[in-house]
């Protein structure tokens, strides 16, 4: 069975390789990549088997990835340091899935319930379940954010906006404040379904959270914590209509 490894993380896919070499050697791996883009423009002529991907990565997380693909055509085993309503729709819809760090006879069941499947034609089926399912529970789902030693969940309402910086994000929420690893585009896709809008390159905002709209300086938003998010010029017609 041939896999590819994909996780932002070069150290997770350099481990993964040797315990897969260790105990699973009917595993062949094809690449790895530590960019879900990069994944994303090869996947298609490497014709993988199988799929060990990240769940949290900056570009796009691992439900992203997989919605940026037409049909998935190959077995995956979800790889997560945790995240509850993740792990509860892996359990609904039968979805393999691994925990961060990850412990050999773990991963060799893994592998072993999927080579008992590989003869089934469902995994599309299973896929498009999961990542519906995932849609369908953003509307009541916090947003999942790392700490030191797990995860802190803010609830969505919170959230007055995202800042951009570089392949970093800033969340405000209430009087606070989040640096977190992921770029924006990422928290973007994370966001869809919730009234959130990019009104600059660098700014993602909650349009419930916009105290007033202005349109001398360029146009600018005062949002709910009174900071001024200027919109980019291309935008400023988009605002408008929405909050009209």
């Amino acid at each position: 069975m041939k896999a590819v490894l994909i996780d932002d993380e070069p150290l997770c896919t350099a481990g993964l390789k040797i315990d897969l070499e260790e105990v699973c050697p009917e595993i062949e791996i094809l690449a790895a990549f530590n960019s879900p883009i990069e994944a994303l423009s090869k996947i298609e002529s490497l014709n993988p088997d199988l799929v060990f991907l990240d769940i949290e990565m900056p570009e796009m997380s691992g439900f992203e990835f997989l919605n940026s693909i037409s049909k998935v055509n190959f077995k995956v085993i979800f790889v997560t340091a945790y995240d509850e309503f993740a792990v509860q729709a892996f359990r609904q819809q039968a979805v393999d899935y691994i925990m961060k760090p990850i412990q050999r006879n773990e991963l060799k069941e893994a592998v072993n319930r999927v080579l008992s499947t590989i003869e089934e034609n469902n995994n599309y089926l299973k896929i498009e379940a999961l990542l519906n399912s995932m849609q369908f529970s953003t509307k009541s789902k916090k947003l999942s954010v790392p700490n030191a030693d797990g995860f802190d969940l803010i609830p969505i309402n919170d959230i007055i906006y995202c800042q951009s910086h570089g392949n970093y994000t800033k969340i405000f929420f209430g009087a606070e404040s989040r640096l977190i690893s992921r770029v924006l585009k990422g928290i973007e896709a994370s966001l869809q379904g919730h009234n959130f809008h990019r009104v600059h390159a660098s700014y993602l905002v909650n349009l419930d959270k916009v105290k007033s709209i202005h349109r001398n300086d360029g146009g600018y938003l005062i949002m709910e914590n009174d900071q001024r998010i200027n919109m980019s010029r291309s935008k400023k017609g988009e605002v408008f209509d929405k909050l009209k």
